[in-house]
């Protein structure tokens, strides 16, 4: 048993009501602080979540639509939110679908629980969960994982498919890997030194990310990245009034 359970921060993801309040009171007689514990009835809640708070571990589900469990293991391994993109995540499901415990490794989910869990197990997945030695930080490596599912194609393949020859080129600008803003969107493919695709040409840059590639310049080796330039909302005012924003 943890000794310290009433310090860790859970965030506990299910479609179910009756499952997340079976779950927090199990969490709770563990010695999970009620304060301690949040909740979110679908991916997209918890992504907001995971975007406002930092927590210890996640107990997910995986049936939830649009987002399910795996979709939001991938948007957090790939370091989307403001957590560390390889915090301690659990999976709940109500079967072992083989499919799903295959994707869940690749994304290097930390345990796999058949609903309804047993608060035994539920405390010893967690123990083991904190316990192990997190694997490398690197949200460049999980984009190429395909979670099958609609969500996935739409946010993720999409930026992997042949752009339009057609479609115009927007004004860009070099920045430094320090000045840049987190949102950016690449203008260029973004490629490590020995040459791998980090992110493709239209992606989003998340902050998560930034700090990944400025932490650990020597593995990434990318000083500067080339993304599309922001119009200057002042600017495009004048603009729009017929001004140029020179004295009379």
């Amino acid at each position: 048993m943890l000794s310290q359970l009433d310090k860790i921060k859970i965030l506990l993801v299910d479609d179910q009501s009756l499952v997340r309040t079976l779950l927090s009171q199990a969490l709770q007689a563990m010695g999970v602080r009620a304060e301690h514990i949040s909740q979110a009835p679908d991916g997209s809640t918890a992504m907001r979540t995971l975007d406002m708070r930092v927590f210890d571990l996640v107990l997910c589900d995986v049936e939830m639509k649009p987002m399910n469990g795996l979709d939001l293991l991938k948007e957090l391994r790939c370091g989307h939110t403001m957590n560390a993109s390889n915090l301690p995540f659990i999976i709940l499901s109500g079967h072992a679908d083989r499919s799903n415990v295959t994707v869940a490794v690749q994304l290097h989910a930390d345990g796999f629980l058949v609903k309804p869990p047993k608060p035994i197990d539920v405390e010893k997945a967690i123990s083991q969960a904190l316990r192990r030695t997190r694997p490398e930080i690197d949200p460049f490596s999980y984009y190429s994982v395909d979670t099958g599912t609609d969500y996935d194609k739409k946010v993720f393949r999409r930026l992997f498919e042949p752009r339009p020859e057609d479609l115009p080129e927007r004004p860009n600008e070099t920045v430094t890997v320090l000045s840049a803003k987190p949102g950016a969107v690449l203008a260029e493919d973004l490629c490590s030194k020995s040459g791998h695709l980090l992110l493709p040409r239209g992606a989003s840059i998340s902050a998560n990310q930034l700090a990944v590639l400025r932490n650990y310049s020597d593995r990434y080796g990318v000083h500067q990245l080339v993304v599309e330039k922001v119009a200057d909302p002042v600017a495009a005012d004048d603009v729009a009034a017929g001004t140029t924003g020179q004295p009379d």
